[in-house]
């Protein structure tokens, strides 16, 4: 069985609070890609990879900004 590496469990309460102090500058970019607004593709907000949390994720195109 593969060890999880994707929103482990130890980062939520780190990714909670960037999601709710978001800069002025995240909110705009977030406005773009919510609800699959840019090119139909689905992104997630503060998703964490290892021990490392991404702004923005796309899982179907590998793309972390």
């Amino acid at each position: 069985m593969p060890t999880q590496l994707n929103n482990l469990s130890y980062l939520k309460d780190n990714r909670e609070h960037l999601r709710k102090n978001m800069t002025e500058a995240e909110l705009v970019l977030w406005k773009v890609l919510k609800d699959k607004k840019l090119c139909k593709r689905k992104f997630r907000r503060q998703h964490s990879i290892g021990n490392y949390i991404a702004d923005f994720y796309c899982m179907s195109e590998r793309l972390i900004i």
